[in-house]
């Protein structure tokens, strides 16, 4: 239990009510079990302070993986699901790792160590002691805004009891709440609407970029939730989400970001804000909790309370699964007029090309390279990169078809989406020794030149 504090328990409850936000109710797939992975990491970095990080990720990304509908059924599965993966987890850290019960770095499976305690935490606990954390407000402190001593918040933190409707009123009051967050009828319901959007909730939205977790260098991620996952990278607050099959984004926890020198994520940009909300440390999500003016340090600062939290809390309404699209026959070159036309239905590229004047070559040119089995190296040409793209991705497509077994998910995602440059990078990921199809290189150069 060495290096466990305050802290550590203001993380795990801040976990476990992301987990329930999140996982509640929902069927398990690629977006929640990137953030139930990364979620369980966050926790088990200071639960299993000996095992190596590569370690670590591989338990949690394996407990996602395996999860099924019933273990996310509602917010007491969702905790039930936690404990038996972290206890599964503490017994073979123990046995790997030669400790025993008289040593200070073991982890009892069960028992006295804090973790299963909070694990055990109603949404209403977990709401209170997250709240009271945001506002920087000692038990004595928000005791004596509500009229009770220190020792009754402290009962009421660690779900001994609960308030009475006066002090719920007053406990709203003092945290900055709309009452209806800390009414009775909700002490066993996860706040979903903190975790579930439809668009950011940031006070200044802007751009959503989409990229993958991994998609920019092959193998980055070992997760194959992380590999499934789509990020969305909100321009205004830097918070980055995935989206589930309904269309809700999701707050992905913090991770290893592929963000390349000078702070860039690759592809957005700009630099990634940093500062205070950035990990689960801190009230989370940050599109959510913006960060106090002129904060320093650790010091305790209150928050400021998001105008979500001012409204009475809305139900969130049932979405249900998007269908995923069927992927046309893919443009091969400069084919026929009809299946340019046919891609023109949904494929904003062939839409364009669709009537598009004929004329002279001219102008800086883009040359495609592929290798293809049977005809070794050829070159295309086309008159914009962005035209080499799409004709990249839709090669890249075909080939990805021809294969015997489903097509690939995140892929189908992409092309749909035309997010050329990662179909073409997610080919190469899924064939790294490919000799059917490879990008070269992109070279610009004048009609006149090939």
């Amino acid at each position: 239990m060495s290096g466990w504090g305050k802290k550590q328990d203001l993380l795990v409850v801040r976990v476990v009510d992301v987990l329930s936000g999140v996982l509640s109710g929902a069927r398990p797939e690629p977006a929640r079990r990137v953030i139930a992975s990364r979620a369980l990491l966050a926790v088990e970095e200071w639960l299993f302070p000996m095992h190596e990080e590569l370690v670590l990720a591989e338990n949690a990304d394996a407990a996602a993986q395996k999860a099924t509908d019933e273990q996310w059924v509602d917010d007491a599965a969702v905790r039930r699901w936690v404990t038996e993966t972290l206890a599964e987890h503490a017994s073979s850290y123990n046995e790997h790792h030669d400790v025993w019960e008289d040593d200070p770095e073991f982890v009892e499976p069960r028992g006295e160590h804090p973790v299963w305690a909070l694990l055990e935490l109603s949404p209403f606990a977990r709401r209170l002691r997250l709240l009271q954390e945001a506002a920087a407000k000692t038990a004595v402190g928000l005791g004596g805004d509500v009229g009770v001593g220190a020792h009754q918040i402290g009962h009421w933190a660690a779900g001994r009891s609960r308030p009475g409707e006066r002090e719920r009123a007053a406990l709203a009051k003092a945290l900055g709440v709309h009452p209806v967050w800390l009414h009775a009828s909700r002490d066993g319901q996860p706040d979903e609407q903190l975790y579930r959007f439809a668009s950011c909730p940031c006070e200044e939205p802007a751009v959503v970029t989409r990229l993958g977790l991994g998609r920019e260098e092959p193998n980055w991620y070992d997760s194959p939730a992380e590999q499934d996952a789509a990020v969305h990278w909100c321009g205004g607050c830097g918070q980055g989400w995935v989206k589930d099959e309904a269309g809700w984004l999701l707050p992905l926890p913090p991770g290893d970001e592929p963000t390349p020198s000078g702070g860039e994520v690759a592809g957005l940009g700009h630099p990634l804000m940093s500062g205070p909300s950035v990990t689960l440390d801190e009230p989370w999500p940050r599109a959510v909790w913006r960060p106090p003016a002129g904060r320093k340090g650790r010091a305790r600062t209150a928050y400021q309370v998001p105008g979500l939290l001012t409204r009475e809390p809305q139900a969130l309404p049932v979405r249900p699964a998007v269908a995923r699209a069927v992927v046309p026959a893919p443009v091969l070159g400069a084919g026929p007029a009809e299946r340019l036309a046919a891609n023109a239905t949904w494929c904003r590229t062939c839409r364009a090309l669709v009537g598009t004047p004929t004329g002279a070559a001219g102008g800086p040119w883009v040359l495609l390279h592929r290798s293809e089995a049977a005809r070794g190296l050829s070159t295309w040409t086309y008159p914009t990169e962005k035209d080499a793209l799409h004709h990249g991705a839709h090669l890249a497509m075909t080939y990805l078809q021809l294969g015997d077994g489903p097509l690939d998910r995140v892929a189908l995602d992409l092309f749909t989406g035309q997010a050329h440059r990662q179909v073409i990078a997610r080919f190469l990921e899924l064939h790294p020794e490919t000799a059917q199809f490879e990008v070269a290189e992109l070279v610009p150069m004048r009609a006149g030149e090939f």
